[in-house]
């Protein structure tokens, strides 16, 4: 008698790839490379994930939990209504949450500021990680002025 394994609807073992409609992404413009936050209807609590795909109108994400890419990250930390108004230098064990705010960079969908410019929750993204020996000597990174920071980030994923 055959085992019917199909409790598993994801692929390649563990890993959580999906192919997401743009419609359903906070950022509906997906980029390759680039951090995706699948939108919820409870503020601060989609799912985030690193776009690997882009094709007709989906983005493939991998929403694997403990991924680490690098990113680029905002230093910012609070906001004084639409302008960002505090910062501080990054360092490793740092949250990373996805922010939508305004104010952020072109390309730059991550700050280390759990709310957003309207006061609204960011969804925790991930945590700041050293890649190696090397980047680990350079934390922290940035200052208490405003700056992006390339940092390797650990995904929190789907299921984390």
């Amino acid at each position: 008698m055959a085992l019917i394994q199909d409790y598993e609807v994801s692929f390649v073992g563990a890993e959580r790839k999906w192919p997401i409609p743009y419609a359903r992404l906070k950022d509906t413009t997906p980029e390759t490379g680039h951090p995706a936050l699948l939108v919820s209807a409870v503020a601060g609590t989609g799912i985030g994930g690193t776009v690997l795909v882009t094709e007709d109108s989906k983005a493939v994400i991998d929403f694997t939990p403990g991924k680490i890419s690098y990113q680029n990250v905002r230093n910012v930390i609070t906001y004084a209504g639409s302008a960002e108004a505090t910062f501080r230098a990054i360092n490793i064990g740092d949250p990373v949450y996805y922010d939508a705010s305004a104010t952020m960079p072109a390309g730059v969908e991550l700050s280390t500021s759990p709310l957003d410019s309207a006061d609204a929750a960011n969804t925790l993204w991930g945590f700041v990680v050293p890649k190696d020996a090397t980047d680990e000597a350079l934390f922290p990174k940035g200052t208490t002025t405003a700056s992006t920071q390339r940092c390797a980030v650990m995904q929190r994923g789907a299921g984390a």
